[in-house]
């Protein structure tokens, strides 16, 4: 990258507060807004255990959540729900994340999971659930009837264990045309038609794990990659410095390590990607996959205490 392109870059951007927002923005109005708890407990060999429950209705293994009431906060509805659902008055929520979900018309569903601990109170049948199983992760995982209520389970299992735990899906920007080095204004190419084509698969692959953040470079690209993504979810797209092209690897590490206990989306460039994973690899963390960074593609990174201490792979599946 060019002196000249750097300056104009840096002039480019507006890097927002790296402090986490007081509160998300509601998803689109179109959206079922909803919010639901994860409890744990310490079983009787020493590992943690997690409610899940069945619902008569839908014949289904899930989590307790339940829809959004005109006034509540979602922390508000997720402890109403579980004490609505299973007697449980839930203790010191964390936040987990916000989850989409397709329902059967169509509707689009986003839950705000928190992570809580249950008391000792005894489960009585109702309407709504009619039993509740305190299971190992493993068990859960295999119970669990949608693949999103395993993401969640498995985010707060990390974060249950650790409370610093932090995922980082390290994004490259979906196909944007071809580069022209020798035009100053390449920074602003846009999406092209197969660009667009993925990031909607991009969109509903991320949307089915629980995120409390989504960081972007300003280049068009990246922000076109993840827009659709903040809009559905309702979490704000924060515009990051440290992710656009040419940035000096430190700033990366750097947000990384500000992002403890957080679950967030980061989209940047090939080269950004490229200086990480590098490094990573020649550290000798532990990583699941080739060392590669296709446009599209997703370097998921589990980090504690700020640290990236694992990594998986997730090719471009458009």
């Amino acid at each position: 990258m060019s002196n000249s392109t750097a300056t104009a870059a840096s002039e480019y951007i507006a890097v927002t507060d790296p402090e986490p927002p007081d509160d998300l923005e509601p998803p689109p109005k179109e959206s079922i807004w909803a919010a639901g708890c994860v409890v744990a407990r310490i079983g009787r060999n020493g590992d943690p255990e997690y409610l899940i429950v069945h619902r008569p209705r839908y014949h289904d293994w899930t989590l307790p959540k339940g829809k959004n009431d005109k006034g509540e906060t979602l922390l508000e509805t997720a402890l109403r729900e579980l004490k609505e659902e299973t007697g449980i008055k839930g203790r010191k929520p964390r936040l987990i994340g916000s989850v989409g979900y397709i329902t059967k018309t169509d509707n689009a569903k986003v839950v705000r999971w928190w992570l809580v601990k249950g008391g000792k109170e005894d489960f009585t049948p109702n309407s709504e659930v009619d039993k509740a199983k305190w299971v190992s992760l493993k068990k859960g995982r295999r119970k669990l009837t949608y693949r999103n209520d395993r993401n969640v389970l498995d985010r707060a299992n990390d974060l249950y264990l650790s409370k610093s735990a932090g995922m980082i899906y390290l994004l490259r920007h979906a196909w944007a045309g071809a580069r022209d080095d020798s035009d100053p204004d390449d920074r602003l190419r846009k999406l092209d038609k197969r660009g667009k084509r993925q990031r909607q698969v991009i969109r509903d692959l991320l949307m089915a794990h629980p995120i409390t953040r989504i960081g972007s470079s300003n280049y068009p690209r990246c922000v076109a990659t993840v827009k659709p993504l903040a809009k559905r979810l309702g979490v704000p797209l924060e515009l990051e410095a440290a992710l656009v092209e040419g940035s000096h690897p430190h700033r990366l590490v750097g947000l990384i390590a500000q992002l403890q206990e957080q679950s967030a989306v980061l989209c940047t460039h090939g080269d950004v990607i490229a200086d990480l994973i590098g490094r990573l690899f020649a550290e000798g963390v532990p990583m699941d996959g080739p060392m590669e960074w296709e446009k599209g593609s997703i370097w998921e990174l589990r980090t504690i205490h700020g640290r990236v201490v694992s990594g998986r792979y997730l090719s471009p599946t458009s």
